[in-house]
């Protein structure tokens, strides 16, 4: 039997040294874990980022409110008048005077120009002398045919006259061949004598039918001539007439094309008269945007600071090409005399298509353009939090909510360029001003 040959009392001994360190081991191990952890909490806290926070001690607000807003079209047009003409010589000439100038308001009739032109004046002459021989031919032919007609029956009368005797000397034949006095041959020339004597008178009566006839035919063919003599003069005179060029109605000179050289032909361009009484606005408009609006539909009408009202009168029944794609032509009457306008100028048309009655809205401000994002500050005691919203119309000094907000809530409107970046904020409710 083997015995040990360490003593009961050291081998006690050993455990017990042995159970010590173990327990100092662990004691050790704990106490690094410990230390390890505050050591990474300590640089937690240290580098963690600390929560920002933004004080706003001056800014403006107002509450959200209600008005009515108009939804607008905004388009550019020219200001048209509705009567214009040219002006231009109704004949070739040249021109002599010019009696007014671009921009002058002219009176309906009044003479712009004159002008002279020979071969109007040798056409008028001309057509006074032929008119001037027809008429003489004419009274001549009365004359000579008041001659023949008297030389024609004097012939019918002696014709008569000749019958007549040769019946009376027919009747005493009659007698003396039935007494036996004469032959039979004495009456029959006798017979022969009265019978020439009426074909004498038949054919002076056709003579002088005829030469009636004749000298109708010839009176009617110098008549025509004086008539056509007569247009021929009424033309030349006309054209003499129009040697002064006048204002066809009561407008203004817009403009003046006088050539250098002075000689113009008929119905050359020299120009242009409008009447500025009445003048319209042209639009070209979108051909979709017309399908919003109609015949009789308001609008405001901007040139320069000043606003005129209108009202549409035409909507083109087709689109047309342009070099900004299809348009539609869309005509606008003013409501009002505006011949003070000039022509051709540009305007700014708003066309009425929706009234939003009781829209919520802010007044406009600096929040509007600080930053890109559609939000607002809503104050809550004194605190004010970001909140999406959508706007509208804007209309003067108000813009239109569409969504997001509450009657009556109290809005930061200054600028939020310091603060944007904030979802909610504190304030400094002495810091406010109402506006």
């Amino acid at each position: 039997m083997n015995e040990p040959i360490v003593p009961e009392r050291l081998r006690k001994q050993q455990k017990k040294h042995r159970s010590s360190g173990a327990k100092k081991q662990l004691s050790l191990i704990i106490f690094t874990v410990i230390a390890i952890g505050l050591i990474a909490y300590g640089a937690y806290y240290f580098f963690m980022p600390k929560q920002e926070s933004f004080i706003l001690n001056f800014y403006t607000y107002a509450p959200v409110g209600t008005q009515d807003f108009l939804e607008t079209l905004s388009v550019r047009g020219t200001i048209i008048p509705k009567q214009v003409v040219l002006i231009e010589p109704k004949i070739a000439g040249t021109i002599e005077e010019v009696l007014v100038q671009e921009g002058q308001d002219v009176e309906e009739g009044q003479a712009l120009l004159r002008l002279y032109s020979e071969e109007a004046i040798a056409e008028r002459n001309a057509a006074e002398t032929e008119l001037g021989e027809a008429r003489a031919k004419l009274a001549q032919l009365g004359i000579d045919h008041e001659l023949e007609m008297e030389a024609e029956r004097v012939k019918v009368l002696d014709a008569k006259e000749q019958l007549k005797q040769a019946e009376d000397q027919l009747e005493l034949q009659k007698i003396l061949y039935g007494y036996g006095s004469i032959p039979r041959v004495e009456l029959e020339k006798a017979e022969q004598n009265v019978e020439t004597a009426e074909r004498r008178i038949a054919q002076s009566e056709r003579e002088l039918e005829l030469l009636s006839r004749k000298h109708e035919a010839d009176q009617a063919a110098i008549v025509k001539t004086i008539t056509i003599n007569e247009e021929k003069l009424a033309k030349a005179q006309e054209k003499i007439d129009s040697f002064t060029v006048t204002a066809n109605f009561t407008g203004r000179i817009l403009s003046l094309k006088i050539p250098t050289n002075r000689i113009v032909t008929a119905h050359q361009d020299l120009g242009e008269l409008a009447d500025l009484t009445s003048q319209v606005v042209e639009l070209q408009v979108a051909p979709g945007q017309t399908e919003r609006f109609g015949i009789g539909t308001k609008v405001d009408l901007n040139l320069g600071q000043t606003e005129y009202q209108g009202e549409v009168s035409y909507i083109a029944p087709q689109a047309k090409q342009g070099t900004d794609g299809p348009t539609v032509l869309v005509r606008v009457d003013f409501l009002e005399e505006v011949s003070h306008l000039r022509p051709n100028s540009q305007v700014t048309a708003s066309i009425h298509l929706q009234l939003h009655e009781d829209s919520l809205f802010l007044p406009r401000g600096a929040y509007l353009t600080s930053g890109q994002q559609l939000f607002v500050y809503v104050i809550d005691g004194d605190q004010a939090r970001k909140r999406d919203v959508q706007f509208g119309l804007l209309q003067g000094n108000a813009v239109q909510i569409v969504r997001g907000l509450e009657l009556g809530e109290q809005v930061i409107i200054s600028s939020y360029d310091a603060f944007r970046h904030f979802d909610e904020i504190q304030i400094l409710p002495e810091g406010g001003h109402a506006l």
